[in-house]
C-alpha cells in the first residue's frame, strides 16, 4: 500500500528485480546500480527472481529467489548478459488470463514481501512491466534492446556493446571476402527495427545494407550487388533478419520455382513467440540463393552466409554500456522512491528523462532521410 512518508516519496522496502526477454551486455550494471543507490541512499532491500515473469508465476516463487546485498554489486556490471536469467513469459495473454497468472503474480510477490519492481527489458517486458504498474503494484523499467527499437530513448542497454561487437565481426567477413574475391552476406538480429543491421554495416565496412523499414526490390538490389562486385571483384552484404521480401516479387517467384530450397524456406512458417510475435530467421540463406541465381554465379559457395545470431547477446559489456545501465539505475531508484510508477527512464540526448510505458511501446524503427540511407549504403 503506498503511504506518502514527510519526504515525498513512498513507503517500500523490499524492491525485486525482473530481466525479461532476450538477454545482452549493460543489465548487470543496471541491477548493481539500483543496488548501490537503493541500499546507501534508501536503506532498501534487494531480490532477484529469476526467469523475470516466469519465475514469478512459478508455484513455489521462493524457488526463485536471490537475494542481492551491496556487496553482491560489487563488480557486477562488468558480468554479461544478466545473473537473474530470462524468459519471455506473458502472464496477460488471454490463455494466461484465463488460467489466472495475473492474480497468481500479485500473491505471489505479496508472499514473497516484494512491495515494487525494478524491470529491464524490450517492448515485450515492457508491456507486461506496464500491466503491473495497471494492477496497482510500484514498476518502473529500463530499456535494454539491442535492436535499440523502443521509443522514448536515444540508446538503450546492449545496443553499443552488440554494434562493437558485430562491426568487428562483419570487418572479418570483408577482409575474407578480399581475398577470395567472393560475395559475404551477414544476416542479423532486427525484428521490428533495422538499428542494428544498419550500425553493424556502416560501421563493419558492408557494401550493401538490406533493412526491414524498405521493403526490397530484388532485381535492383541484386543489380545492385552485381555491379559491385564486377567493379571491385567482390560484394559485401549486412541484412537485417526482418527485412520484407515481397511475396509478389517476380524475382522471388521464378527462383522459387527453380530452388526447392528458397520455395520452401519463404513456405515456412517458424510460429509465433509467447508475445505474439512472429519468429524469424533464415532470411540470409534465402537472399544467398537469390544472388546465386540472379547474378548466375556457378556455386553456392560462391556466396559465403553468416548468421551472428546470438553472438550478439551474452557478451561482456563495452563501457558505454555499464556507463548507461548505471546511470539507468540510479535514476530508475530515484524516480521510484519519489512515489512515481508507470515510467521508463530513457536516454535523450545526454540527459536521463522519465518516458511513460505508453509511449515506451510505439514501435521505434529507423527514421533517417532516404539520401541518408543511400549514402549508408542501403538498398532496396
Amino acid at each position: 500500500m503506498w503511504i506518502a512518508p514527510p519526504y515525498g516519496g513512498i513507503f517500500l522496502k523490499r524492491i525485486g528485480f525482473m530481466t525479461g526477454g532476450g538477454d545482452c551486455a549493460g543489465i548487470n550494471a543496471f541491477l548493481a546500480a539500483c543496488i548501490r543507490r537503493g541500499t546507501a541512499g534508501y536503506g532498501l532491500e534487494f531480490v532477484g527472481i529469476r526467469r523475470a515473469f516466469e519465475g514469478g508465476c512459478a508455484d513455489r516463487i521462493e524457488d526463485f529467489l536471490l537475494p542481492l546485498t551491496a556487496s553482491d554489486a560489487v563488480g557486477l556490471e562488468r558480468e554479461p548478459s544478466t545473473i537473474l536469467e530470462s524468459s519471455r513469459l506473458f502472464p496477460w495473454s488471454e490463455a494466461n488470463k484465463a488460467a489466472g497468472l495475473p492474480e497468481k503474480l500479485r500473491a505471489n510477490l505479496q508472499k514473497a514481501g516484494i512491495d515494487a519492481i525494478l524491470a529491464t527489458g524490450g517492448n515485450d517486458t515492457i508491456k507486461s512491466t506496464k500491466h503491473l504498474a495497471e494492477m496497482g503494484i510500484p514498476a518502473i523499467a529500463a530499456p535494454k534492446s539491442i535492436d535499440n527499437d523502443v521509443t522514448g530513448t536515444d540508446t538503450m542497454l546492449g545496443f553499443k556493446t552488440a554494434i562493437a561487437f558485430g562491426a568487428g565481426a562483419v570487418r572479418s567477413t570483408v577482409e575474407s571476402s578480399k581475398t577470395h574475391r567472393r560475395i559475404s552476406l551477414v544476416e542479423i538480429m532486427g525484428r521490428e527495427a533495422g538499428w542494428l543491421a544498419l550500425e553493424i554495416g556502416i560501421a563493419g565496412g558492408a557494401d550493401v545494407i538490406l533493412i526491414l523499414e524498405k521493403p526490397l526490390d530484388l532485381a535492383r538490389v541484386c543489380a545492385r550487388i552485381a555491379e559491385i562486385n564486377k567493379r571491385q571483384g567482390y560484394a559485401n552484404i549486412v541484412v537485417a533478419e526482418g527485412a520484407r521480401l515481397l511475396p509478389t516479387d517476380p524475382v522471388l517467384q521464378a527462383v522459387q520455382e527453380k530452388d526447392p530450397v528458397v520455395k520452401a524456406l519463404t513456405g515456412e512458417d517458424l510460429g509465433k513467440d509467447a508475445h505474439g510475435n512472429p519468429k524469424l530467421g533464415g532470411v540470409g540463406q534465402i537472399l544467398r540463393r537469390i544472388i546465386r541465381h540472379q547474378l548466375g554465379l556457378k556455386k553456392i559457395e560462391d556466396v559465403r552466409a553468416t548468421d551472428l545470431g546470438f553472438t550478439l547477446r551474452g557478451l561482456a559489456p563495452a563501457a558505454d554500456d555499464v556507463v548507461l545501465g548505471t546511470r539507468f539505475g540510479y535514476a530508475a531508484v530515484d524516480l521510484l522512491m519519489s512515489g512515481q510508477s508507470g515510467f521508463m527512464v530513457g536516454l535523450q540526448s545526454t540527459r536521463i528523462v522519465k518516458v511513460p510505458f505508453e509511449t515506451a511501446l510505439i514501435q521505434k524503427q529507423i527514421d533517417w532521410s532516404e539520401g541518408d540511407l543511400r549514402n549508408a549504403g542501403v538498398a532496396w
